[in-house]
């Protein structure tokens, strides 16, 4: 493109330059050219921390494999004896024992005690642990009330949830196992991978651990607001009131699909993300998998189940 400059004499001395029609031209062009680089660079980034979420929950899956082939068994998903959930007793598993150790395993609710640090449980949650959020998630501090301190101090959250199992009746026609809870909630689901007061061994998946889903993305948004998790500090695996058994923060019963906005039954809470088009998940033998929102329900429940008896649970 050929552009004409003026041209005069200033002070005795020859001046050339564009015309202000010419310097529009080369912004628009600029403005332009910026417009179509723009999304390729968020597209980058985005795929970026895609893999980071993926590298995230691919650590934790080792965790749960390591803990198993240590203990002969996987670590219970939430328990509602101490309140604490299986993100605490893999610790030793992500380098982080000398946390582990300052836990308080004794019974009673995460958060009781003065100050309500536990004691010695809920406190411990003001330690970000590296690989418990997803780089897409812009929530990292718990927003429930009850992983708050009467002090103002505030918790971080985890992204990454136990899939407790499927809800519901299963392709064969079989209702999925359920326990009921009185305080609701949507109660809690039995035949997954990570569950209330119970660890499972390698034999207990009978529908193959390649098939079953273990572990995925919580990145709810409600309202127009964007929680990041479920609101709840990465300590908290069972909530207490007033004795009764409450609501399980560190697991999610597979009710829903992906990414559906949330119903209000806080242990039906739906398994999603910020990435577009679906969330990541971990199987039960440690690979990765990407779930997009069009998968099947049917499908959906049947990956959350390892011990459901159903044929096909192929998206790909």
């Amino acid at each position: 493109m050929n552009f004409a400059c003026w041209t005069r004499v200033v002070n005795g001395k020859l001046r050339t330059g564009f015309t202000l029609v010419e310097l529009l031209v080369v912004i628009a062009i600029i403005t332009v050219l910026m417009s179509l680089l723009l999304p390729a660079v968020q597209f980058a980034r985005e795929a970026a921390r895609r893999t980071a979420c993926l590298n995230n929950l691919r650590q934790l899956g080792l965790s749960l494999a390591n803990h198993e082939a240590a203990k002969s068994k996987l670590p219970v998903g939430a328990n509602s004896v101490n309140g604490l959930s299986w993100r605490v007793i893999i610790l030793p598993y992500i380098e982080q024992n000398n946390l582990y150790e300052k836990f308080n395993f004794g019974p009673g609710g995460w958060n009781t005690g003065p100050g309500n640090e536990g004691p010695n449980k809920m406190v411990h949650a003001l330690n970000k642990i590296p690989g418990f959020n997803c780089p897409s998630q812009v929530v990292d501090i718990a927003s429930n009330p009850t992983s708050t301190f009467p002090d103002g101090r505030r918790t971080y959250t985890s992204d990454y949830h136990g899939v407790a199992g499927p809800k519901g009746v299963s392709p064969e026609g079989v209702t999925y196992r359920v326990q009921a809870n009185p305080a609701g909630h949507g109660g809690f689901a039995l035949q997954g991978t990570l569950t209330r007061d119970l660890s499972f061994r390698m034999k207990d998946f009978p529908d193959g651990t390649s098939n079953t889903l273990a572990i995925g993305e919580v990145g709810t948004t409600w309202n127009g607001e964007i929680w990041g998790s479920d609101g709840a500090d990465w300590v908290r695996g069972m909530g207490h009131s007033g004795g009764t058994i409450n609501g399980m923060a560190s697991c999610k019963n597979v009710q829903n699909g992906i990414n559906v906005p949330y119903n209000g039954l806080y242990n039906d809470l739906s398994f999603s993300s910020l990435h577009p088009g679906g969330a990541n998940f971990a199987r039960a033998d440690g690979s990765m998998t990407f779930v997009p929102n069009e998968i099947e329900l049917s499908v959906l429940k049947s990956l959350a189940s390892r011990n459901g008896g159903e044929v096909n649970v192929s998206f790909d």
